[in-house]
């Protein structure tokens, strides 16, 4: 049998061309599907950037926009499921901000951030909906931020843990020294455990940082107070009145340290404000009849103290100085009667006064 070499040959040549050509055109098919791909990140990357800059401006609707047309394209971007949680939240649209949340965790389950958004939507809806550990989720997945560990702090105050709300006030501080509200609720976590002196340092550098924080010196004065300091006590609720004029608890705490200090016509003039502006509450009802108790207006002091548990039958400071009235009057079986009430309300001082019962 004769063989035509030309034709062996020439089929040769097609199939080492054929062989040589695949890798090629493979190649090729992947260069551009990797091409697409990268034309896909690019674009998304794009939208995503115009959506967050847009939300640094506040141009909600825009960054809404842009996410919405971003997630269309790429939806497992889990970036733009937080952003646009983000812009619900600020409508108060909650719901909706939660499930943009759970989906962004969903596609990535170590996305700190919206750990820390979760937990935060639900800090603000309902704090019984959230726990510290919601917040420790967030800085366990590297959320390092000041706020996580001040949410988280604020969390275990209101759990009880409030040795372990202090730590990580003051883990926050350390990342933002004129965080001023994290040293106001270190103060009070302080103040809570007793530590009045740390209380007031804490509540002095969150005024310093926040010099309009009225809480700030509403506290500072209750601490102050807390040891004997009234005198102190008196400029912070000055300050706290001077801030808003129409703050009856700083009225009221003013007058009962007036009270304390002797000045009787100063506790008069801010009890007085203080009722025109809440006339419902037990407290300063109670103070305006131990304001006429002292003044030997003992019949004007059983109306105010009346008045008071009217409001709350149970407000101990009143039947305890319903007691002290009516013994003042002679009254000591009704006295009597008033202070074992307290007693049993948990006052204290009402064992003092039932010891008279007994002689």
């Amino acid at each position: 049998m004769r063989i035509n070499h030309n034709n062996y040959f020439m089929k040769l040549k097609q199939l080492l061309f054929l062989v040589l050509l695949l890798p090629v055109l493979m190649l090729s098919a992947q260069d551009t599907e990797n091409t697409e791909d990268y034309r896909l990140n690019k674009l998304a990357e794009k939208l995503y950037n115009e959506a967050v800059n847009r939300l640094m401006e506040e141009d909600y609707y825009s960054a809404l926009f842009y996410l919405d047309s971003l997630l269309k394209i790429k939806p497992d971007y889990a970036l733009a499921y937080n952003e646009r949680g983000k812009v619900y939240f600020t409508h108060e649209r909650f719901l909706d901000a939660e499930y943009e949340f759970e989906k962004a965790i969903d596609l990535d389950s170590l996305f700190g951030e919206a750990y820390f958004n979760l937990a935060f939507t639900y800090f603000t809806q309902d704090t019984s909906k959230v726990s510290s550990e919601d917040f420790s989720k967030a800085i366990e997945y590297n959320y390092i931020e000041p706020h996580a560990y001040y949410y988280r702090g604020l969390m275990k105050h209101i759990e009880g843990d409030v040795t372990g709300a202090v730590a990580d006030y003051s883990v926050a501080i350390e990342m933002n020294s004129e965080y001023a509200i994290a040293y106001h609720d270190r103060g009070t976590a302080k103040n809570t455990l007793g530590d009045f002196q740390g209380a007031i340092y804490d509540y002095r550098l969150a005024v310093t940082y926040n010099p309009e924080l009225i809480s700030g010196y509403l506290n500072m004065g209750d601490a102050k107070k807390e040891i004997g300091d009234y005198q102190g006590a008196e400029r912070d609720y000055t300050i706290a009145v001077n801030l808003d004029t129409a703050n009856f608890k700083a009225l009221n705490n003013r007058g009962a340290t007036r009270y304390t200090l002797g000045d009787l016509e100063g506790a008069k003039q801010d009890f007085s404000k203080a009722y025109a502006l809440n006339p419902e509450s037990a407290e300063i009802t109670s103070n305006m009849g131990s304001l006429e108790q002292s003044k030997g207006n003992y019949d004007a002091a059983i109306e105010w103290f009346t008045e008071s548990l009217e409001i709350d039958s149970i407000y101990a400071p009143a039947i305890l100085n319903m007691g002290l009235t009516y013994e003042l009057q002679g009254k000591l079986n009704e006295a009597c009667a008033e202070w074992k009430l307290a007693a049993e309300l948990g006052l204290t001082d009402a064992e003092e006064y039932l010891k008279e019962c007994e002689e």
